[in-house]
């Protein structure tokens, strides 16, 4: 799966129904010595678009907490992330 295929996907908290933007807006990291997503880094939502974030900004995601990729979200399940 490329980047370019899900890239426009929302990410959803399915616990509290939070819309966290999309995965263009995110920071991947990835574990060094296997090369696989450990984590999502999320901006907080500000409401200006093409702004740089500081780090205390992101929120981190667990790749773990992703509960389903589906055709048009990223849906995860995250207690007090929003």
């Amino acid at each position: 799966m490329r980047l370019s295929d899900i890239g426009n996907k929302d990410i959803i908290d399915l616990a509290r129904g939070c819309h966290h933007g999309q995965l263009w807006d995110c920071e991947l990291l990835f574990d060094p010595c296997n090369g696989k997503i450990c984590a999502l880094l999320i901006p907080e939502t500000t409401g200006k678009k093409h702004r740089k974030y500081a780090p205390e900004q992101w929120k981190e995601l667990p790749w773990s907490n992703i509960v389903k990729i589906r055709e048009d979200m990223i849906i995860f399940k995250s207690d007090g992330f929003c």
